[in-house]
């Protein structure tokens, strides 16, 4: 069962992350996407880097019927240098709306609409471009709290869902 938080507005200062950055299609998300999350924790273990924050995907350009940017990453301490395949950059200081999701990752495209229907309602101003037929965001990220190391039933996972909003 999903459980939705309800919707609220915050400030968040900017940290530090590294990243890998990839291009797919909607449908290969779970076939291109995930595999990179052992890349990322592996090169962030080779470099003692270790994480201070949760995993995220963070949607750079939506298009649903195209190529998608999405980057897999995790909030480090403090800046480090990348290399060819993972980059370093920031999740960036800003005004975002924040909701959680608890429930099995499946349910997250829902939940997803449901914050943009909310954010529609209450006339936010997401923080995004048209790229063509695509939207290029600022600041969209699905920030991953649980996972299997930390809880085996995925219907228990918590998700963040922070999308940055023009300054109010």
């Amino acid at each position: 069962m999903t459980i939705l938080t309800t919707p609220r507005f915050e400030q968040r200062s900017e940290q530090p992350c590294v990243f890998i950055r990839t291009e797919v299609r909607m449908g290969e998300i779970e076939s291109k996407v995930v595999p990179l999350i052992p890349q990322l924790f592996g090169w962030l273990q080779a470099h003692d880097v270790p994480p201070v924050g949760p995993l995220f995907f963070r949607y750079n350009v939506i298009d649903m019927g195209g190529l998608m940017e999405i980057d897999v990453g995790t909030i480090v301490g403090k800046p480090v240098k990348g290399d060819a395949t993972v980059q370093s950059g920031s999740v960036a200081a800003g005004s975002y709306v924040t909701m959680r999701h608890t429930g099995h990752p499946e349910e997250l495209m829902p939940a997803t609409a449901y914050l943009l229907a909310w954010g529609q309602q209450h006339q936010v101003a997401w923080r995004k471009q048209p790229r063509g037929k695509a939207e290029a965001w600022a600041g969209r990220y699905e920030f991953y709290l649980d996972g299997p190391d930390t809880e085996p039933d995925m219907s228990k996972w918590r998700t963040d869902l922070v999308f940055m909003v023009e300054p109010r």
